[in-house]
């Protein structure tokens, strides 16, 4: 490459103003990062990942990676919205025990302000178990997920499956139809948010 053609590069790059990524409220508003672009209008869309570890400091957090999405910005800050999760796949292979039954179940959910997520559950057992039992276990997770969900706003309901209280609610309900080890929401997916959740670039904040 020329020297020309390197300083002109730099040169570009010096017109590129830095903008700061900010996690969405529900996740307190932590710095994300920075990302650089010519004007703010082109960061809209970019997508960010993270963990829950480097969120809250809590390193017993570290598998559960986070999704999200710049939705719009005020002034140099760049506002975000969640737009999933997924557990590390180590994390979920060590979950996995010989002669015992992994039960996943996926779910379409609607919250109660309008945002369809699908997301994933996942339940352990302690032994292998039969197949009216996974079925029943299944019923329960697709249940549980849909009325937490349905009861709840997207901010909420994001706490419930990231925080583990959903799993947990999984578990005690699950537990009656067969001795479980483990229950996780191993992966969420926002499918559609309301019409004014996705912004072009703009300085009112309020959206995400």
């Amino acid at each position: 490459m020329s020297s020309k053609s390197t300083s002109a590069i730099r040169d570009k790059w010096k017109l590129k103003k830095w903008y700061t990524i900010l996690a969405p409220k529900v996740f307190g508003e932590v710095v994300l990062g920075s990302t650089p672009a010519f004007d703010v209008s082109y960061t809209i869309g970019r997508k960010v990942e993270t963990t829950l570890y480097d969120l809250t400091g809590d390193f017993s957090m570290v598998y559960i990676h986070l999704y999200f999405k710049v939705v719009s910005h005020d002034g140099d800050k760049l506002i975000t919205s969640f737009y999933g999760h997924e557990l590390s796949r180590d994390y979920v292979r060590s979950l996995v025990r010989r002669k015992s039954s992994k039960i996943n179940e996926i779910t379409d959910v609607r919250t109660k302000d309008g945002y369809l997520l699908r997301v994933k559950g996942l339940a352990l057992t302690t032994y292998r178990v039969h197949r009216e039992q996974r079925t029943a276990i299944r019923k329960i997770m697709e249940d549980l997920i849909k009325k937490d969900a349905e009861g709840r706003t997207f901010d909420e309901f994001i706490q419930d499956m990231v925080f583990g209280k959903l799993a947990n609610d999984i578990f005690n309900e699950a537990k009656k139809i067969a001795p479980l080890r483990k229950v996780e929401i191993e992966k969420s997916k926002l499918l559609e948010a309301p019409s004014q959740e996705v912004t072009v670039a703009s300085s009112n904040p309020s959206s995400g």
